[in-house]
């Protein structure tokens, strides 16, 4: 009798635990634009268990109430939420801004991480503590930069860097100006919005301003739309 009511709690157990174990789906995007994000890394704490955004946005990791799960990406701050529930959801991760790289102690100087990225403030240069001039033991407080005078090759380096995250801002720019995302603030559609985008569509400059934001562009950008002759708003197909 006592080994039936063993087996049977056993099996109570491990149904239950069974019936706990699910899945949690959802979609990641970008905080006020609204942007799905693809290769965002979404980890489950509890189990170690790694799943990767797909172009819609959408991931779906083996999951329980009570697990934790942490997103992350290159250009994004980090995200952790704790599962109340495996209801489907959206999660929206904030951009990181510029601010200077982390830095690394090794012994009296400051150097770059391993990572490759440089601090665009200092050039990448080394940093060292400074020291009292007559007691050389002691540090005084305060860093110094070690500079060394550029290269051709540094100014070629620094060209293709600068480059390359132009790109990516405009391949940014274009994604976030999409029909199907502009309708979300604006009430236009057809050619009314192609002609809208090629008009107001922002640059590179404007775009990664301090001071840019999202909804209050595309209020200005309307309200002036509205003012322009049918031929004026064609005006940026000629531009394009």
């Amino acid at each position: 009798m006592l080994r039936y009511l063993l087996l049977v709690f056993m099996g109570c157990f491990i149904t239950s635990v069974a019936c706990a174990q699910g899945v949690q789906n959802g979609t990641v995007l970008e905080y006020k634009t609204r942007v799905v994000l693809q290769g965002i890394q979404v980890e489950n704490k509890t189990t170690a268990k790694v799943v990767v955004t797909d172009k819609a946005g959408r991931f779906s990791i083996p999951a329980k109430t009570g697990d934790l799960l942490v997103f992350t990406g290159a250009f994004y701050r980090p995200d952790t939420i704790l599962l109340t529930n495996l209801f489907g959801r959206e999660v929206f991760l904030t951009p990181k801004q510029t601010t200077l790289g982390e830095v690394k102690v090794t012994g009296t100087e400051i150097k770059q991480p391993a990572s490759g990225y440089k601090a665009p403030d200092f050039h990448g240069q080394t940093m060292v503590y400074q020291r009292d001039a007559k007691y050389p033991e002691y540090y005084k407080g305060g860093v110094a930069l070690r500079l060394h005078y550029w290269t051709k090759d540094d100014k070629k380096r620094q060209k293709e860097e600068d480059f390359i995250k132009n790109q990516q801002v405009q391949d940014e720019i274009k994604t976030v100006f999409n029909p199907e995302n502009i309708a979300k603030y604006v009430p236009l559609t057809g050619d009314d919005m192609n002609d809208f985008i090629l008009l107001y569509i922002p640059s590179v400059k404007t775009y990664t301003s301090t001071g840019f934001n999202l909804t209050t562009y595309l209020d200005t950008c309307y309200k002036e739309f509205l003012k322009l002759t049918p031929e004026q708003r064609k005006a940026g197909h000629l531009i394009k």
